[in-house]
C-alpha cells in the first residue's frame, strides 16, 4: 500500500465533494477526469480499493453532462473514460484475493495478539483495562450525535470507568478474552476513519487523544471512600463550635477531620499513581497499534499474498508448479495433491465439504477459515475465503511450548503437597522476604491448610502468579539465593531450599531453543477423537471441543488446558503445555524429601 495512491485518493474525494456541492471542482473537470483515470489504472487493491469504490458511485451518481463543458482542445476523450471496462481493474477474482489478504493479515494478527495478551494478564493488567475502558467509552460515544463531528473530543464525557483488577465483569486474566479484547480494539481502529471521515494516517493520534480524554475524566479512577466526606465533617465541627458543644465532642470532630484529611491525601497520592501508570499504558497500547496497524495507519504492511493462482486451469500440473522455495501460496480450492515445503498437501472434496490432508493429520476447511496445522519441522497456516484457500508456512511454536514447559517444571514443585506444601511456603517467603522484612511464623506449617482446600485451578493460578512476582524480584536482587537460606534456616526446610534453589536458577536462564536446536518433545495432536496420554500409571484423556483442550482421568472432573496445566501424579507433576491444538508435555519427578520440623 502506497501512500502516494492515499493522497491521490483524499484529493479525489476532495473534488467529489465540491461536485456533490455543486462547486466547480478545483483544476476543472478535465482534471477531476484525468485523476479518475490514474486511480483506475493504478490497480489499486484491500481497503483503498472499497475506498475508491465508495467514492466513484458518489461521482456516478452526482456527474453532469460535462462533456460540451470542457475544452476539447486540451482535454482528453471522456469517453473512452466513462466508459472504461471495470471489469478490469475490479474483476471478481481480484476483488476475492484482496479479501483473501485481508484475512491472511487478520489471522496473523489473532496469533500474534494471543502470545502478547499472555504477557498482559499478569499483575494489574493496566493495559487490557485501559483497552477496555477505550472500547467501551468509543460504543458509547459513537452513538452520540456530537460523535462524528468532535475530533479534538472537546465535548467527551465518560460513560464507563477505568474497571478494577478483579472486576468479575470484565475476566482479563484468561488469555483468550484479553486477546479478543485487543483484536477487537484493532478492529475499531480499522472502522474509525470510514466512521469519521478521518485520514487513516490520524487513526492512532485519535485513539491516543481518546484514551487521555478517558483517563482524566472525573470517575474514570474508582476509589473506595468510606464515611463521611471531608467537608461534611468540616461542617459539623463548625456547627459544633456554633452551639458550644463539649471539648470532647469537639476534640473527637477535629480527630476524624484529621483523619478524613490524611485518608483524602493518600487516596490523592493512589490516584496519581494509578494516572501515571495508565498513562504510560496507553502509549504502549498506542504503541502496539502503530506496530500492527498496516500503512498509512500504522507501520505494517499488508501480508504478501501471490497473485499467481494454482490450479485455476491446469490442476494436473499443480505439483509441478510449487517452487520447491515457496514459502506461501495462493490455490483455486478444488481437489489437488501437491508437495509444499516438503509434505504432500491433499485438498479433497465431499460434495460442498473441502478438507486438507498433510502430515497425517486432517482438517476440513470450512467458509472463511483459519487455522494451522503442526509439522514435524514447522507451522503450516491455513486462511480460506470463498473459492480461495491461501497456505503459508512459518516456523514452529515449539519455543513457546518449551518456555510454558520450562515454567511448568518449576510449577510441579510448587505444588506438591509434601510437608504442607513446603516448596510454595519457601517461594512465598522468599518472595516476602526480597521486599524487605517478614514474620517467618506466617508461612509456618498451619499456613498451608488452605492450600489442601483450594481446587487445584485455583492452586496453580496462584503459585503461577507468585512465580511470576518472584522472577521479577529476583532480578533485582542479586543477593536472593541468600535471602532463600534465610528463610529456609528460619522455617526448617533447608533440603526444599536446595531443590528449589535448582530448579530456580535453571528456570531463570532457560534460553528457548532456535528451531535448529530443538529437541524432540513429547506431543499431540488433539482433533475430534479424544487423545490419551501416559504418565507413570496414570492415563489421562484430552478432548477438544468449541475450541478448548479438556484433560480427564477415570473418576475425576475434567479440566481446561488454556496454555499450562500441571496435573499431579504419584510420582510428581505431569506438565502439559497447549499452543492452538498441540499439545506437549512432559513428566517431572519428585523425590520425597525427608520431613523436616519447621
Amino acid at each position: 500500500m502506497k501512500v502516494g495512491l492515499v493522497e491521490l485518493l483524499e484529493l479525489y474525494e476532495y473534488k467529489v465533494d465540491d461536485l456533490v456541492a455543486g462547486n466547480e471542482p478545483k483544476g476543472g473537470m478535465a482534471g477531476l477526469a484525468r485523476l479518475r483515470q490514474a486511480l483506475i489504472q493504478s490497480n489499486l487493491s484491500g481497503p483503498l480499493a472499497k475506498k475508491f469504490r465508495d467514492i466513484d458511485s458518489r461521482f456516478k451518481a452526482y456527474r453532469p453532462g460535462y462533456k460540451t463543458a470542457v475544452d476539447e482542445s486540451s482535454a482528453p476523450d471522456l469517453s473512452a473514460i466513462l466508459l472504461e471496462d471495470e471489469g478490469v481493474a475490479f474483476s471478481p477474482e481480484r476483488e476475492a484475493l484482496d479479501k483473501l489478504t485481508e484475512a491472511v493479515y487478520w489471522s496473523r494478527l489473532d496469533r500474534d495478539l494471543l502470545r502478547i495478551a499472555k504477557t498482559l494478564n499478569h499483575g494489574k493488567r493496566d493495559e487490557l483495562r485501559m483497552a477496555y475502558a477505550i472500547l467501551q467509552n468509543l460504543e458509547a460515544y459513537s452513538k452520540t450525535p456530537l460523535f462524528s463531528q468532535d475530533y479534538n473530543l472537546s465535548r467527551f464525557t465518560l460513560s464507563h470507568p477505568i474497571p478494577g483488577v478483579s472486576d468479575p465483569r470484565v475476566h482479563l486474566e484468561d488469555p483468550s478474552i484479553a486477546k479478543d479484547l485487543l483484536l477487537e480494539l484493532f478492529r475499531e481502529a480499522f472502522a474509525l476513519p470510514r466512521k469519521l471521515k478521518l485520514p487513516p494516517e490520524e487513526t492512532v493520534p485519535y485513539i491516543r487523544r481518546f484514551a487521555r480524554r478517558v483517563l482524566e475524566s472525573e470517575g474514570a479512577l474508582r476509589t473506595s471512600t468510606r464515611g463521611p466526606s471531608l467537608e461534611t465533617l468540616r461542617r459539623a465541627l463548625e456547627e459544633a463550635q456554633r452551639q458550644n458543644l463539649s471539648v470532647g465532642e469537639i476534640r473527637a470532630l477535629e480527630e476524624r477531620l484529621h483523619a478524613a484529611a490524611a485518608e483524602e491525601r493518600r487516596l490523592s497520592l493512589v490516584i496519581e499513581e494509578d494516572r501515571a501508570r495508565f498513562s504510560a499504558a496507553i502509549e504502549r497500547l498506542t504503541a502496539l497499534l502503530s506496530r500492527y496497524l498496516p500503512s498509512p495507519m500504522g507501520e505494517a504492511t499488508w501480508p504478501q499474498v501471490p497473485q499467481k493462482i494454482l490450479g485455476s486451469q491446469h490442476p494436473e500440473y499443480a505439483l509441478e508448479a510449487v517452487p520447491r522455495d515457496a514459502k506461501a501460496l495462493t490455490l483455486r480450492l478444488m481437489p489437488q495433491r501437491f508437495f509444499f515445503w516438503n509434505h504432500e498437501v491433499k485438498i479433497s472434496q465431499a460434495g460442498k465439504v473441502f478438507g486438507i490432508g498433510v502430515a497425517e493429520q486432517e482438517r476440513i476447511i470450512e467458509e472463511d477459515a483459519a487455522f494451522s496445522l503442526t509439522l514435524p519441522d514447522a507451522e503450516l497456516h491455513v486462511v480460506r475465503y470463498k473459492d480461495y484457500l491461501h497456505l503459508r508456512i512459518g516456523p514452529r511454536e515449539a519455543a513457546s511450548i518449551s518456555s510454558l514447559l520450562a515454567e511448568g517444571r518449576v510449577l510441579s514443585y510448587l505444588l506438591w503437597p509434601e510437608n504442607h506444601y513446603a516448596y510454595l511456603r519457601l517461594l512465598r517467603a522468599l518472595s516476602a522476604r526480597l521486599k524487605g522484612e517478614i514474620n517467618h511464623a506466617q508461612f509456618a506449617a498451619d499456613s498451608a491448610s488452605k492450600y489442601s482446600e483450594a481446587p487445584i485451578d485455583n492452586l496453580q493460578d496462584f503459585a503461577r502468579k507468585g512465580l511470576e512476582v518472584v522472577r521479577g524480584r529476583i532480578e533485582r536482587s542479586p543477593q536472593w539465593a541468600a535471602r532463600l537460606g534465610e528463610v529456609a534456616q528460619a522455617l526448617g526446610l533447608e533440603p526444599y531450599a536446595q531443590v528449589i534453589h535448582r530448579e530456580l536458577n535453571e528456570w531463570l536462564g532457560y534460553s528457548p531453543p532456535s528451531r535448529d536446536t530443538l529437541g524432540d518433545l513429547s506431543s499431540t495432536t488433539v482433533g475430534d477423537s479424544p487423545s490419551t496420554i501416559k504418565a507413570g500409571n496414570t492415563v489421562l484423556s484430552l478432548r477438544y471441543q468449541d475450541g478448548q483442550v479438556y484433560v480427564s482421568s477415570t473418576g475425576l472432573i475434567p479440566r481446561k488446558l488454556q496454555d499450562l496445566l500441571v496435573w499431579m501424579v504419584p510420582e510428581g507433576g505431569l506438565v502439559l503445555a497447549r499452543e492452538g491444538a498441540r499439545v506437549a508435555y512432559e513428566l517431572v519427578s519428585i523425590h520425597p524429601i525427608a520431613k523436616s520440623t519447621p
